[in-house]
């Protein structure tokens, strides 16, 4: 029982831990995915009086930082002066693994560079702080980082991503979502570690879907993107036999939505089948094929996905960029369908859970205009599709806001 709860409380993780920008792992025993730390026995680890000691997380985490860039297989470190935020039991190592996922100003570093290595971390609690041992294998050497990075930087003297720059959100992963595909050879061993990483793709013309999201990863961290890597499509809850696939996640208005190039170029090229997409319509674009489905991991134990996903950080929708006010789900039309989507986002900022709108549905969606979303402005777009039906569009008002005036 104990087993099934772990592995229960890891797939629930894979959706959720994301809303700490935290990386995202597959189930409790991930030795074979190469992006993943686990904690080791604790009992068979050896003491390093010697091992440095910081003082609060934060200069732990440079410290770590730093070894991973640098390449280091191995080494000690004790927190002291720190304790968990309030509500939370997570550790310095739990704490730590958070804050390197989340994006910095050196796009080499965040998710990037969580996923260049294999981590087992023990840790044991000493006396003045909790002392952590990592042991870390590692897909490229320095050098090999530092060849993706000239690669990437002639990449970016495209007038493609200068274009980008000059542009919103949207369009700079547009940007690195179509590099990635236009560049992809993929190769299916899903797990050897020399087809796993950016240098892979970029360099070598050959990574697995690992590789391939590692780069897409980089090239959103260089355009100011942060980025969340996703397991789906998991076959065994063991690992005995690695099978999963691999996807990304980006935040724009503090909302997760999801990227999957390597089934969209599988499918046969870049047609933006899995671009911007939200929980509930992740596949409305694949065209009906089982093989390219997402099944999330909680699913396997048949949890329905708006147990875990709905009211949380991950889109239900797909994103929009621009709607008229009233349109928020941006089909042409005011009705009751966005009367009731507007009501439910009311209902969600009112529970304390995650928006679900982006910028520019909140702003379609406000229809009174005092900044906020709720039952008013459901009210008043139910109103006007009433009003509208009855009397005809060819006699209606030119806009919602011409009727409530």
């Amino acid at each position: 029982m104990k087993k099934l709860n772990k592995i229960l409380f890891a797939a629930a993780a894979t959706a959720m831990c994301i809303g700490s920008s935290a990386n995202v792992y597959a189930a409790s025993n991930t030795e074979k995915l190469t992006y993943t730390p686990v904690y080791a026995d604790t009992f068979s680890m050896s003491y390093n009086d010697n091992a440095p000691r910081f003082s609060g997380i934060d200069a732990a985490t440079e410290y770590v930082k730093t070894q991973l860039k640098q390449r280091n297989e191995q080494f000690d470190l004790i927190v002291t002066d720190w304790a968990p935020e309030e509500g939370s039991d997570d550790s310095a190592f739990d704490t730590i693994n958070k804050k390197l996922t989340i994006l910095s100003d050196d796009p080499a570093e965040g998710p990037y560079l969580y996923m260049c290595s294999t981590n087992t971390v023990s840790s044991i609690y000493a006396d003045d702080g909790e002392y952590l041992s990592y042991s870390v294998k590692y897909n490229t050497t320095a050098e090999q980082e530092n060849e993706v990075t000239e690669a990437v930087n002639k990449l970016k003297e495209a007038p493609e991503f200068k274009a980008a720059m000059e542009s919103d959100a949207y369009d700079r992963i547009l940007w690195a979502y179509d590099t990635v595909i236009a560049g992809m050879n993929l190769n299916d061993n899903v797990i050897a570690p020399e087809y796993s990483s950016a240098y892979s793709a970029i360099i070598g013309k050959n990574a697995n879907e690992t590789g391939q999201i590692h780069l897409l990863i980089r090239l959103l961290q260089e355009v100011g993107i942060q980025p969340s890597l996703y397991i789906s499509n998991l076959r065994s809850i063991t690992n005995d036999s690695a099978d999963y696939h691999v996807l990304c996640l980006v935040q724009v208005d503090d909302i997760f939505y999801f990227l999957d190039p390597v089934w969209d170029y599988e499918m046969g090229g870049n047609k933006h089948r899995f671009f911007m997409k939200g929980y509930s319509d992740l596949d409305n674009e694949n065209d009906g094929n089982e093989e390219f489905t997402h099944v999330h991991l909680f699913q396997i134990f048949n949890i329905p996905i708006e147990t875990i996903l709905d009211g949380s950080i991950v889109a239900k929708n797909a994103y929009i960029r621009s709607c008229e006010d009233g349109d928020v789900n941006n089909d042409g039309e005011i009705n009751a369908v966005d009367a009731s989507m507007i009501l439910r986002e009311y209902a969600l900022l009112s529970s304390g859970k995650s928006k679900s709108f982006s910028a520019a549905q909140k702003k379609a969606a406000d229809i009174d205009g005092n900044g906020i979303t709720d039952a008013v402005d459901s009210s008043l777009t139910l109103s006007y599709y009433a009003y509208v039906s009855t009397l005809g569009s060819e006699n209606a008002p030119e806009s919602i806001k011409e009727y409530i005036k």
